[in-house]
């Protein structure tokens, strides 16, 4: 399967968020930026453990880090996009429940706005080469 590179960095991106650890962390971080020490004081894990959850996240371009002596003080580098996804995830909307008659009804008009766009684009470009023929 070929998928385009934004595909495959929004995937990325989005298993990152892929675990309880890293979710905890950027939920931390939303308040402001933390430490490797001050996040091992919030969550219950050892700080080797913080720190490969905190590499898998800035990877995803999610986090990035401050250097302040030995101490790396993270902070959150898309918090627009962190605060979004956390919002989403946490969001209690029910599920949809369709039956196969209102799916098929949907996919049936679905299938008429293809084909009247494909039939709207085919008249566009036969008045475009008509135009030109026309020159």
């Amino acid at each position: 399967m070929n998928l385009a590179p934004t595909a495959r960095a929004t995937a990325e991106r989005i298993k990152a968020f892929a675990h309880p650890t890293r979710l905890a962390i950027l939920n931390e971080l939303v308040a402001g930026p933390k430490c490797v020490t001050d996040i091992e004081d919030i969550l219950p894990a050892r700080q080797a453990n913080i720190s490969q959850h905190l590499a898998v996240l800035r990877h995803a371009g999610l986090v990035d880090y401050a250097q302040d002596g030995t101490l790396r003080c993270y902070y959150l580098s898309r918090p627009e996009l962190v605060k979004g996804l956390l919002a989403i995830s946490t969001s209690d909307e029910e599920a949809v429940v369709r039956t196969p008659e209102e799916i098929n009804l949907e996919k049936e008009k679905l299938r008429k706005a293809q084909a009247k766009r494909k039939k709207s684009t085919a008249i566009s470009s036969n008045r475009v080469s008509d135009t030109r023929l026309s020159r």
